[in-house]
């Protein structure tokens, strides 16, 4: 344990962000250099995004590839994608503010293990997990929300803990406004205000002599989060008759949840019931639906959230199957896949690629998934100590954590589920990861005194 006692103490958190930061570059410039392709560095999602944000450059209005408003996608990571496309290297720009954005999010995590843990040596394990986790670092270099997203949810969440700490309505304020900027980033977090102020409501009641202020500081909270959330909406109804946030929701609930059901119900292979209900392509749906071609958009995607709703609820157990399954690969799965992907040059746009373009780097594949399967079960080992841990859940805070990063896995499940819904709950689970391996550690130590 000398060994350990000496090299800790001598990795500040500047150490941390300076591997942070060379471990990001590494990754795009070892890819730039195989490939000299920077297209290998967007995925399926990537157009849908650079296309909206084209528009508000071009019109200063925030439209689809026809010209109509934009529902299917809400402004948040379009907006960071602006900078690149006026500088005419989308990829290399965008990639470089996310590193320095997942850089932050290392900082982010240093400061949360502070306020939990009031250890600056806990609190740099923690951001060192975070820094050398496989996961982020992939995820940075690819044009995708999930960075923005994370270091935005992360942000909100030292705020959070801040205000749990000094009771101050502008960390909770900050922290509504946070949360609403993810949220137009990512809609994955839309219901994440009510959990937050069930929370806060929850601690209020355990603070007899503060009751009254603190209730007017969640109503507040709630008012400032869901009114920012709500100005889109209003913004969708008046320019496209469309009342919802983000369609991408509806177009999920028919084309992935209700695809699933299909296959799963017809054992065939997802990709193609996805194909059956016009999900590829436009002109094929359209054939399916003749009737729609007159439809605006805002009702076909209605009618897809309604009919996805439908399939979902005439098999639930079905769906609960699916979903869990969703709930375990978004845990468990490792990015093998998509590193030999992104160094190999073998590009793939489908959400749910079969990776058969692959199939030559089969044994770089399992010993990459191998090795990342054995890193990521340290990291779920030492969260899993942490949850174990007797007095580490009678913490609001750590309630608050763990609440979180259990919505963000409910809500992460079926079809889709994978190792990239995985990023936004990264951060807590290092915070629990570098708790639990500290106590291990401490217990060793204590051990080796006591023999």
């Amino acid at each position: 344990m000398k060994n350990t006692q000496n090299i800790l103490p001598s990795f500040t958190i500047l150490t941390v962000l300076l591997v942070a930061l060379v471990m990001r570059l590494l990754l795009p410039v070892l890819a730039w250099i195989i490939t000299h392709n920077l297209e290998t560095f967007n995925r399926g999602d990537t157009l849908s995004f650079i296309i909206p944000a084209k528009k508000l450059i071009e019109f200063s209005q925030f439209l689809n590839i026809d010209n109509q408003p934009e529902l299917f996608r809400t402004p948040g990571y379009p907006l960071l994608l602006i900078p690149g496309l006026l500088l005419g290297n989308v990829e290399t720009v965008t990639i470089l503010i996310q590193i320095i954005l997942d850089c932050f999010t290392v900082y982010l995590i240093y400061k949360i293990a502070l306020l939990l843990f009031k250890r600056d040596r806990t609190a740099i394990i923690c951001a060192l997990l975070y820094a050398i986790e496989p996961l982020p670092i992939l995820r940075s270099s690819l044009l995708m929300s999930e960075t923005l997203y994370t270091t935005l949810l992360t942000l909100f969440l030292k705020l959070l803990l801040e205000y749990f700490e000094n009771k101050s309505l502008k960390h909770l304020v900050f922290a509504a406004i946070t949360l609403a900027a993810s949220i137009y980033v990512r809609p994955v977090g839309y219901y994440l205000p009510l959990l937050i102020t069930a929370i806060l409501l929850l601690w209020n009641f355990t603070k007899m002599q503060a009751r009254k202020f603190l209730i007017i500081h969640t109503c507040i909270f709630l008012l400032v989060a869901m009114g920012s959330i709500g100005i889109w909406q209003v913004r969708n109804y008046v320019q496209a008759g469309y009342s919802g946030f983000a369609a991408v929701s509806d177009y999920n609930l028919y084309c992935y949840n209700g695809a699933s059901l299909i296959a799963y119900q017809k054992r065939i292979e997802f990709e193609d019931s996805h194909e059956q209900l016009g999900c590829t392509q436009h002109e094929k749906y359209f054939i399916l639906h003749p009737e729609q071609r007159q439809w605006s958009q805002a009702k076909i995607y209605r009618y897809m959230g309604k009919e996805g709703k439908k399939m979902i609820l005439s098999q639930p157990l079905n769906y609960s199957i699916i979903h869990l399954k969703g709930m375990f690969w978004t845990l468990f799965q490792t990015p093998a896949n998509r590193y030999v992907a992104l160094l190999m040059g073998r590009f793939d746009r489908s959400l749910t690629p079969s990776y058969k373009n692959l199939a030559q780097y089969k044994y770089l594949i399992f010993w990459t998934n191998l090795n990342l399967s054995l890193l990521l079960g340290v990291y779920l080992l030492g969260a899993a100590t942490a949850l174990l841990s007797k007095r580490f859940l009678n913490n609001l805070s750590m309630i608050t954590l763990v609440s979180v990063a259990v919505y963000f896995l409910t809500v992460s499940g079926g079809i889709v589920g994978s190792h990239r819904f995985r990023l936004p709950i990264t951060p807590i689970i290092c915070l629990l990861a570098g708790y639990g391996w500290w106590s291990i550690v401490e217990k060793i130590k204590q051990k080796n005194i006591q023999d």
